[in-house]
């Protein structure tokens, strides 16, 4: 029998589902069993982020991959910004065929990328970029600081397929992340970077949306039709 294959998909620091949705849904309706849970301590404002630490997104990653692994027999996991470090924790620890990072931090705020889109419509970047400093607690700064480092010490550990997707304009996420996270991995994982022209840090609600779907679709397409599984560094 076939194996039955899942998705499990998380989004980022300070966000929610809806970051990811449309990705999600778009798995769905291809008839993958699909996870994508709300990180412990998101979706419910400053107070409720505050209270929560790395090591509870952790946790809500990792029991999001328990339940999917009791519907599914291979598991790819899809992580949107900090939701890839997150993603690189669990193939690290669990199996999987596949793994794909969208957006995912190795640098992080890209300053000349802020001023170009602060000169290109100010009124609307400024809103955002002041709600972004004003929404975020420092102690949730400070933790996701604290997870980046960890992950990275976790990278050349990585050793499954792994596929990157990068958007050029994006201002949180330096773009030269991609690079990095890809030249940080095992030689075996044998790291794939999808570059797209025309979408800032918000992938799946801006131009390259729809390309960008496509391409993860297509990946666990070519990943089904392979012969040997591929599953964590051990």
């Amino acid at each position: 029998m076939k194996p039955t294959v899942g998705c499990l998909v998380l989004h980022g620091f300070a966000g929610d589902i809806g970051d990811v949705l449309p990705l999600a849904k778009a798995l769905q309706a291809e008839g993958y069993p699909v996870e994508c849970p709300t990180l412990e301590g998101h979706g419910r404002g400053r107070s409720g982020l505050a209270a929560s630490t790395r090591q509870d997104w952790l946790r809500s990653a990792d029991e999001a991959y328990k339940r999917l692994s009791m519907r599914a027999d291979d598991i790819i996991v899809i992580g949107f910004s900090m939701g890839g470090l997150l993603a690189i924790h669990l193939v690290t620890r669990y199996p999987a065929r596949l793994l794909i990072t969208v957006n995912t931090p190795y640098a992080y705020w890209d300053i000349r990328q802020a001023v170009h889109n602060l000169r290109g419509d100010f009124a609307v970047h400024s809103r955002r970029y002041v709600k972004g400093l004003t929404t975020i607690p420092i102690v949730s700064m400070l933790q996701f600081r604290k997870l980046l480092q960890e992950t990275k010490q976790l990278i050349p550990r990585v050793s499954l397929p792994y596929l990157l997707l990068q958007s050029r304009r994006d201002d949180t996420v330096q773009a030269r992340s991609a690079e990095l996270l890809a030249a940080s991995a095992a030689p075996e994982a044998a790291p794939k970077i999808a570059w797209f022209e025309h979408s800032g840090h918000m992938i799946f609600r801006d131009p390259d949306r729809d390309a960008a779907i496509a391409l993860i679709l297509a990946a666990i397409r070519d990943m089904t039709l392979s012969e040997s599984p591929t599953g964590r560094d051990e």
